[in-house]
């Protein structure tokens, strides 16, 4: 009886742990305000909100939020789907996996969408591919300003190239994958394979580009 009365109940880790990832996403936003310097003096930091959507990482229209979701908070099929992506035996931890894509790396991915939307630019005269490359091309870009940035992107895209390879490739044979993504955007977003064999795709497609241009060169350019 006295260990549980004494126990932490499991809600209460969780929200400590939601806790820790919430102010982890705040810092990376603040930091990349830092980086980004002249080219946000202007637009007030968006604030950091944690739940669990459809999209798992996504901007207000207005850049007044950047949403992203905890592991701790996805449901235990969306956790075994990630789990699943990694291959048997795993080559990455899923936790770990999905805390470095969602919680790092598609930050500053989110926060170029963010400073597109602040300057007009988000719509991005409708090329979706184009923009979704851009934005991660700035978060590689902004992830090679920080200490050790490089070294944990490079684990991270080894592990991004291996899952990728475990998803079905959604493009049909003869067509071009670009042309494709334009095309289907609506179905391939609701299709968690799908969509994330192309993301994976776009991380391999600006990491491949990561000595062109540095990452105030990116973010003024726009999508």
């Amino acid at each position: 009886m006295a260990a549980l009365l004494t126990a932490t109940p499991a809600f209460a880790r969780v929200d400590d742990q939601v806790a820790t990832v919430q102010a982890e996403v705040e810092d990376i936003v603040r930091r990349f305000m830092i980086e980004a310097g002249p080219l946000v003096k202007d637009f007030p930091t968006p604030k950091v909100v944690l739940s669990f959507t459809p999209a798992l990482s996504w901007i207000k229209e207005d850049g007044s939020e950047v949403h992203t979701v905890a592991w701790t908070q996805c449901p235990p099929d969306f956790q075994g789907f990630i789990a699943s992506l990694l291959g048997q035996p795993p080559v990455a931890d899923p936790a770990w996996f999905f805390t470095e894509v969602f919680n790092a790396f598609l930050v500053p991915h989110e926060m170029s969408h963010f400073v597109d939307a602040k300057s007009g630019r988000l719509e991005n005269g409708g090329r979706l591919y184009d923009g979704e490359v851009h934005a991660n091309r700035v978060a590689v870009a902004f992830w090679l300003t920080q200490p050790g940035g490089e070294a944990r992107l490079s684990k991270l895209m080894d592990v991004v190239r291996v899952v990728q390879g475990n998803l079905p490739n959604p493009v049909p044979a003869g067509e071009d994958r670009v042309a494709f993504f334009q095309q289907n955007y609506t179905a391939l977003g609701s299709n968690p394979a799908a969509y994330g064999w192309y993301q994976f795709q776009m991380f391999l497609d600006a990491w491949a580009l990561k000595d062109q241009k540095d990452f105030r060169t990116l973010l003024a350019e726009g999508a």
